[in-house]
């Protein structure tokens, strides 16, 4: 069960427990305005869980995308320093006798 829906079951069991005291108390009943708040708690529960999983979301593409750019600087570097090396062989043979 996830943190939302726990915090949606224990809103309705409050909002439904202040509901029976207040009807006791003053006669006016109030089980349609509980049910009411309850739907709402249950809304804005789910909007939470999708705002989570949104963010979640967001965050992984974020490292996904520097996981590339990173890739890609140290692919350049890579061939830098091939292109680099072959020039040096070019420049000096360690062979050659002067």
């Amino acid at each position: 069960m996830s943190l939302f829906d726990s915090l949606k079951e224990k809103a309705a069991e409050l909002l439904g427990g202040a509901g029976d005291k207040v009807s006791e108390l003053t006669g006016v009943d109030l089980s349609g305005a509980a049910d009411q708040a309850t739907q709402a708690a249950g809304g804005l529960a789910e909007t939470g869980q999708g705002l989570s999983e949104s963010a979640t979301t967001a965050g992984q593409d974020a490292v996904d995308s520097a996981t590339a750019a990173g890739q890609g600087v140290v692919d350049s570097t890579g061939a830098v320093g091939d292109t680099a090396t072959g020039l040096a062989g070019d420049v000096i043979d360690p062979n050659a006798r002067g």
